[in-house]
């Protein structure tokens, strides 16, 4: 019989890695300065942009956005889980292993040093935001030497763009020489798993092409933001109502110099009509006065856009429409919804962010620190799991019943006895209980029959 066959897994060696390299932080670019107004041909080139894989504007973009509250609430909910939900290092078989993972608890587990709850959601917002985010890995060795800890920083995407001749992400990165220089003069190509970067994606093809959401929502942010912006314009004409003035017959209008004074007495008549809280006026004979207001019904439209962007938004984020709470409430998230189906987006975004610290930065401080990977622990996001809550409920709803239909029967003085238990679980589908075992009943007792008092009598004699 054959050894049993083991999963295929990549050994990180220590040899790997420059540690020299690997202790000095690199240094991001100072940022560009870029408008934060946008047209509709502005949003529309942002979104080439995002899709040619190349992010500076996209970035600003998607920080715009986040100015609208429908966005920035399903954008919350959508990064929610992330802080909430508990995660645990998992280690290899055997006493090295949870050796290795007892350290690792103090620099990946959940207060950890190697990487905090701020640079989790940082990336996993741009994760959301782009379809991939990126972070690197500092070395800090111990004063005893006995170990090298890690600490893994977030790295601006607006830095990074896809280089499709190389195919490969490169980054600009700041000089540490001048503090003056913005840039360094060449661009760095980004490597995951090099011991410096981590690429974080849900996709191997051009992730920033896929699950991006910022692709989908500009548009309905920019949908909204005009829809809100005409609504407040409608509202405004339905506000005013406008007052015209009509001269008497054969009064003139113009003269050389301008209005008469017939209609500058007029026009301030009927400024003060509108603007004034005048009691009274005087109307030249002839003259009319009416007031035109916007009778139109159109506003309703305005309504029935922003109530689409709002469903639009948390479909994009959260797969979903019924996130937000009903009208007038306060918008919240149920994690366990979210968590409802095997494949949706949070476990998505949380596998993706336990794969990139993985094979990014956990094998690396194992092999760098043990010389191997092989004993690399995992940090496992602890998810619930949804279908086994729904079965737990399940059976206590079954088991529930059954009981119920069990009292019932004895209360009205039926014959329960383990045959009609057995038959009476197989109904509900649960395991039946067994019925204590009732004592024998003792044989009744036959008192004996009294002597009568003639043939006592003659006993004696």
């Amino acid at each position: 019989m054959g050894a049993v066959s083991k999963r295929a897994k990549k050994i990180r060696s220590s040899s790997e890695f420059d540690s020299t390299r690997l202790q000095s932080a690199l240094r991001p670019p100072a940022e560009t300065s870029m408008a934060y107004s946008w047209s509709l041909p502005d949003i529309m080139a942002a979104r080439d942009d995002q899709m040619r894989g190349s992010f500076a504007r996209p970035v600003r973009l998607a920080a715009s956005m986040r100015t609208d509250d429908a966005l920035y609430v399903a954008r919350s909910n959508r990064l929610a889980p992330q802080r909430c939900i508990e995660v645990e290092i998992v280690p290899v078989k055997g006493a090295r292993g949870k050796g290795v993972a007892s350290e690792a608890e103090a620099i990946f587990g959940a207060k950890g040093v190697g990487v905090s709850v701020e640079t989790l959601a940082d990336i996993n917002g741009c994760l959301v935001d782009h379809g991939v985010a990126f972070a690197t890995n500092v070395l800090t060795p111990r004063d005893d030497g006995t170990r090298v800890d890690i600490q893994v920083h977030y790295w601006p995407i607006e830095h990074v763009k896809w280089n499709s001749s190389k195919q490969c992400y490169v980054t600009r990165v700041g000089s540490a020489t001048d503090e003056r220089a913005s840039y360094s003069t060449e661009e760095e190509e980004i490597t995951h798993g090099d011991g410096r970067w981590i690429i974080f994606s849900t996709h191997e093809h051009e992730p920033f092409k896929q699950e991006a959401a910022v692709l989908p929502a500009a548009l309905v942010w920019a949908r909204r933001a005009f829809a809100l912006r005409d609504w407040a314009k409608s509202s405004v004409a339905h506000g005013s109502a406008k007052v015209v003035g009509e001269m008497p017959e054969g009064v003139a209008l113009q003269d050389a110099n301008g209005l008469t004074p017939e209609a500058t007495a007029m026009a301030t008549l009927l400024r003060s009509i509108v603007t004034d809280d005048a009691p009274a006026g005087i109307r030249p004979a002839g003259s009319k006065v009416d007031f035109l207001t916007n009778n139109s019904t159109a506003w309703q439209i305005w309504t029935t856009l922003v109530e689409s962007a709002d469903k639009s938004a948390a479909r994009i984020y959260l797969g979903q429409d019924g996130t937000l709470g009903t009208n007038g409430g306060a918008p919240g998230v149920d994690i366990g919804a979210l968590m409802g189906v095997a494949n949706t987006l949070v476990q998505s975004d949380l596998g993706a962010i336990e794969r990139g610290l993985f094979t990014g930065s956990i094998e690396v401080w194992t092999a760098i620190n043990w010389g191997s990977s092989d004993l690399a622990p995992t940090r496992r996001y602890m998810i619930p799991d949804a279908d086994a809550e729904a079965d737990r409920s399940a059976v206590i709803a079954r088991r529930t019943s059954f009981f119920l239909d069990l009292q019932a029967a004895r209360d009205g003085g039926f014959v329960v006895d383990q045959k009609y238990v057995d038959e009476l679980a197989k109904t509900y589908d649960v395991d039946p209980p067994t019925l204590p075992e009732m004592p024998p009943v003792p044989a009744a007792v036959v008192p004996p029959a009294e002597t009568p008092p003639s043939a006592a009598l003659r006993s004696v004699r």
